[in-house]
């Protein structure tokens, strides 16, 4: 069965892939940082009425506690310019990236509720929800590519909006301490910094997760649902991350010190939100992910002359 129109069939559940996009899409590499916290249930309501009254979700609950969490994403992809094509209309370069984040609640579809699993939210970490129906209502993502903004409101019905983004996250390549000869270290802690959209080097939040020393557990909690509005018809979808998260339960006072989240001077509706779900509120875990290198350069070596 295709999805050339909406609901062409009688039984067709599957939304029209719009002009220019094909599914599924590869991801070629990825890093992603997950900071979850949990939060009082009545903070969360207000996001599944108004704008977002046509979700067709319900917020999940862990005890009597919501789960809100932000996900700071970035990823390449490798792209062909179309089959047949003569080179005059290949395409400059084959790949290309890019960085998001999603503000997420976490919910499970109406009328679905005597379907999701009574499990603990380290267990929902773990992903020991096999249901799949606890996933991600997402109530902002900014984005720095257009084509993943389009494509992400057109099919997905994600809240995208374009702005820029300052980083400083791990990585396997090193950075050089300073000094005449070369030394290594590397970035341990994750930091990003979401940017007004509209006004240069005014921010609407920044954060740093140290996690460097602490503990983690690998958490197989992909594949990860994801749901959204594309033309006010609530949908759902899988993200699927190929290896395990390094999971951090931040269960001591001082490891909770470990995130710190800053709000910037950015009067951005997405800087309200993220006051109104999380202030005062501790973070309760981090999870992160990268993606394996796929080749290695090593630095030269002299050959000796031949005598």
């Amino acid at each position: 069965m295709t999805a050339d129109s909406k609901f062409s069939q009688p039984n067709s559940i599957l939304p029209p892939i719009p002009a220019g996009v094909t599914t599924p899409f590869y991801y070629s590499s990825l890093s992603n940082i997950i900071i979850h916290y949990l939060v009082d249930k009545d903070r969360v309501k207000p996001y599944f009425h108004g704008e977002f009254q046509d979700c067709g979700l319900r917020p999940a609950l862990f005890g009597d506690k919501a789960s809100v969490s932000y996900n700071f994403q970035v990823y390449t992809g490798f792209f062909s310019a179309g089959v047949g094509l003569p080179p005059e209309s290949w395409s400059p370069s084959a790949s290309g990236i890019t960085q998001e984040l999603e503000l997420n609640i976490v919910a499970y579809p109406k009328g679905k509720a005597e379907d999701v699993p009574d499990i603990t939210f380290e267990q929902w970490l773990q992903g020991e929800d096999q249901t799949k129906l606890l996933g991600n209502h997402r109530i902002y993502v900014p984005c720095d590519d257009p084509i993943a903004i389009n494509v992400g409101r057109e099919l997905f019905g994600e809240p995208k909006f374009q702005t820029t983004f300052m980083t400083n996250i791990p990585s396997p390549n090193p950075c050089r301490i300073p000094g005449p000869v070369y030394k290594p270290d590397w970035v341990r802690s994750w930091g990003f910094q979401v940017n007004d959209p509209d006004t240069a080097g005014v921010a609407i939040f920044t954060v740093v997760a140290d996690t460097d020393g602490l503990r983690s557990t690998p958490a197989a909690i992909s594949s990860i649902t994801e749901y959204g509005i594309p033309d006010g018809t609530a949908t759902g979808c899988r993200w699927n991350i190929l290896q395990p998260f390094d999971t951090f339960i931040l269960k001591e006072p001082e490891q909770s010190e470990r995130v710190v989240l800053t709000y910037g001077s950015s009067t951005h509706p997405m800087g309200k939100a993220m006051r109104e779900l999380l202030h005062g509120v501790k973070p309760y875990a981090i999870q992160t992910y990268q993606s394996a290198p796929v080749a290695i350069q090593g630095r030269p070596y002299y050959l000796k002359p031949q005598k």
